[in-house]
């Protein structure tokens, strides 16, 4: 007797029935596998550029593309719905589920195989919607917080370029035909500067605080750095009547530099004002700065005048005890050298510091000595003395 599964039109029994169940489970989870992986390769290759790994998968894809080929044709001649012979479907349904298994098998080795790199791509791909949330819903509050601030009095011009970078940069997070790395860069840089635009808006009222209080401090400094500039002319005059004329050559046009630096921050000052009452914060800000440092050089070349003098005098009362002094640290690094046994790689080098501070100690002689050479000789040794101590210490760890 014919079984009916085996007659034309006849009904399919519960092997064939069970064998064909099985084997569409099988096809459903591999076209869900070979789909996530194929995106993943997809993006992985976009970020990293391994185009290898894309030919990879092409091999480990044509063995699913084959076996879906193979299934599809056991369910297209053998439609189990009675319409045909049922014959052979269970033989066919068999070969297409061992087909099957093969190619999940192969995509789970490569998957495996290449996990590092297709799980950053997985990674990227979820993260993306939601780094693209964050950076629109920044954008929106940082619009709020720049016409906040415009609408204060305290604008702040550098949060407004920031919010217009961003808005730029946001267009790239849809843009057609815009991969996702572009995508994903274009979300992070909009967040990036959404949030230094906010942040700079919701700094302008302490801005615009500072830059007032600024004008005052510096005001006073400014007054300041005039007083100094008038010590420099009989500061150097006492140099130049006291010591030789190689010890301030250096210095002659200190006055003329820190008039010129005081004049560089009075308009620094002007320019920092007229921005102030026009509620320019960021760029008052910066002339401010300005101005600071242009007072600094002006105080740098009264303090290098009065110091030198000083210094020069210090010296000239009893170069001896400075001598003495840089000799002390001399032979303190010596006795390092040689506690640490290292005399043959550093003992040379302090040997010549020994020297140079005998022909610093002799070049003082003469009616005019040159204090101003003794003094940076000595200041020279101890550098290169504490140069070698660094190495000799750093040798020993």
């Amino acid at each position: 007797m014919f079984r009916r599964s085996d007659r034309g039109g006849g009904l399919p029994d519960e092997r064939v029935l069970a064998a064909r169940n099985e084997a569409t489970q099988a096809f459903l989870a591999l076209d869900d596998e070979q789909r996530a992986v194929a995106d993943a390769v997809r993006v992985a290759v976009e970020l990293s550029g391994r185009t290898r790994l894309g030919d990879e998968w092409l091999e480990v894809a044509a063995i699913g593309d084959a076996a879906t080929s193979a299934y599809l044709t056991a369910t297209q001649e053998h439609p189990l719905d009675g319409s045909r012979p049922a014959l052979g479907a269970l033989d066919a349904d068999v070969k297409a589920l061992r087909e099957i298994e093969r190619a999940r098998e192969a995509i789970r080795r490569f998957r495996a195989m290449h996990a590092r790199s297709l799980d950053e791509a997985e990674y990227a791909v979820r993260n993306l919607p939601r780094i693209a949330q964050e950076a629109r819903t920044t954008l929106g509050s940082a619009r709020t917080a720049v016409q906040n601030a415009a609408a204060s009095g305290v604008r702040s011009r550098r949060a407004e370029e920031r919010l217009a970078e961003a808005e730029r940069s946001a267009a790239g997070m849809d843009g057609p035909g815009a991969g996702l790395q572009e995508r994903m860069r274009a979300a992070q840089h909009t967040l990036e500067l959404a949030r230094s635009a906010a942040e700079l808006a919701a700094e302008a009222p302490r801005t615009a605080q500072q830059v007032r209080t600024a004008l005052a401090s510096i005001a006073t400094r400014r007054s300041a750095a005039e007083t100094k500039a008038g010590r420099i002319a009989p500061s150097l005059s006492a140099l130049l009547r006291e010591f030789s004329e190689p010890c301030s050559r250096d210095l002659t046009k200190a006055e003329t530099a820190a008039r010129t630096a005081i004049a560089d921050a009075e308009r620094a000052l002007t320019e920092a004002g007229r921005l102030a009452e026009a509620g320019e914060w960021d760029e008052a800000t910066d002339r401010v700065t300005a101005a600071r440092a242009a007072l600094a050089r002006a105080e740098e070349r009264h303090d290098a005048v009065v110091d030198r003098l000083a210094a020069l005098r210090d010296v000239r009362a009893d170069p001896a005890r400075h001598a003495a002094d840089t000799r002390f640290v001399l032979r303190d690094a010596q006795r390092l050298v040689v506690d640490r046994g290292l005399v043959r790689e550093f003992g040379p080098i302090l040997d010549g510091q020994a020297v140079r501070l005998e022909r610093a100690q002799q070049r003082l002689a003469g009616v005019h000595p040159d204090y101003w050479f003794f003094v940076t000789e000595l200041r020279g040794i101890r550098e290169r003395v504490r140069e070698v101590v660094g190495q000799v210490r750093r040798s020993g760890q």
